[in-house]
């Protein structure tokens, strides 16, 4: 058995450091996830989800761009709209009621969502330029001008008939 004089507490000051600088790599730790969750709740949360008439059961003519608030506090929407190929924005009027369910400016509480419909046949001379089969996305702005955007669609535009022209832009030089 040992004797209890050599324990001094000089042959423990490493270890006493050695506990101090876990103790704080830890609080640090524990204070950063603190303020990652508090970012979080506190900014908007929209996602946003671009759908055909076919998969809403509306007419096929129709896109429904939904925006659903996932985030505790509430969003206020003040646009939406269709993003094209090449990035340009066709957004929808708002005041009117018809094109958005509420109408936009849209107050949306937690889990609470807003519908905008896009018309195909009023927008064909704009779309078909890039194709009979294009790729769109929807968005929804919000109040603080931050855009949230859908996951992209692949979309099969309708066949005009054979007497219809559409007058195409000229492609830029690149």
């Amino acid at each position: 058995m040992l004797p209890i004089e050599s324990f001094e507490t000089s042959n423990w000051e490493w270890l006493n450091q050695w506990l101090v600088e876990i103790l704080a790599v830890y609080a640090a730790i524990i204070s950063t996830y603190a303020l990652y969750l508090v970012f979080r709740l506190t900014r908007p949360q929209v996602k946003v989800f671009l759908s055909t008439g076919r998969e809403t059961g509306r007419d096929d003519q129709i896109l429904t761009i939904t925006a659903l608030n996932k985030g505790r506090k509430p969003v206020t929407v003040t646009a939406c709209g269709i993003i094209l190929p090449d990035g340009q924005k066709i957004t929808l009027p708002a005041g009117t009621g018809r094109l958005t369910r509420p109408p936009l400016p849209a107050r949306l509480k937690e889990g609470q969502t807003c519908d905008g419909f896009f018309y195909l046949p009023d927008h064909l001379p704009t779309l078909l330029p890039y194709g009979q089969k294009v790729i769109l996305q929807g968005f929804f702005r919000d109040a603080e001008k931050t855009d949230h955007i859908s996951e992209p669609v692949h979309l099969e535009l309708p066949r005009l008939p054979e007497n219809v022209l559409v007058l195409t832009r000229p492609q830029r030089p690149e």
